[in-house]
């Protein structure tokens, strides 16, 4: 598994919701399991484990292209 770590910008819920959703769309289910909420509220950001390099490096060309990066960070 391949982990990626995004910080979302003042732990915004709306933001958090499209990053979890582009995240679903690149991989399916499994990418965001544990990625809750309260983990996003207490800790400002996400763990997405992808099955692949390619399907980790996919998910971060598509966060490139669709959230702008003042509201995100990635790292791995």
């Amino acid at each position: 598994m391949i982990e990626v770590k995004v910080f979302i910008q003042n732990q915004d819920r709306e933001i958090g919701a499209m990053v979890k959703a582009l995240a679903v769309e690149v991989a399916g289910f499994r990418a965001v399991k544990g990625t809750t909420k309260d983990h996003l509220a207490r800790y400002g950001f996400y763990v997405f484990r992808f099955p692949s390099n390619v399907k980790a490096e996919e998910f971060k060309e598509s966060m490139l292209m669709y959230i702008d990066s003042k509201f995100v960070a990635i790292n791995e």
